[in-house]
């Protein structure tokens, strides 16, 4: 009992500093606004965006590859020829590939 006495006068006396420290604790890491959570939605919100840009451009980048695949035929026939290892009638085609390397 007593124990509890003091732990009470305690709380009395710094009444105004003990409700401050809980709202403090409130406000910062209990509940959906609180500023913890603020804090991983702004991260994830940043992460987010760095995603946007890097899709934005490969986006463009692909975008202005097909744009010259479509007007240029002799990158069509490049990319048959690296890509897919299409030939020509008089021609022969070699894959040389290092030891342990998959396609």
């Amino acid at each position: 009992m007593d124990k509890l006495s003091t732990i009470w006068n305690f709380i009395r006396r710094y009444k105004y500093g003990f409700v401050l420290c809980v709202f403090i604790l409130l406000i910062g890491v209990v509940g959906e606004y609180s500023l913890w959570q603020r804090y991983k939605y702004k991260t994830e919100l940043r992460h987010l965006r760095s995603s946007i840009r890097q899709y934005t451009e490969m986006y463009e980048h692909d975008t202005r590859y097909l744009e010259e695949m479509n007007t240029n035929p002799e990158i069509m026939t490049k990319i048959a020829r690296e890509k897919y290892f299409m030939k020509t009638d008089d021609e022969d085609v070699f894959v040389i590939q290092k030891e342990g390397e998959d396609e």
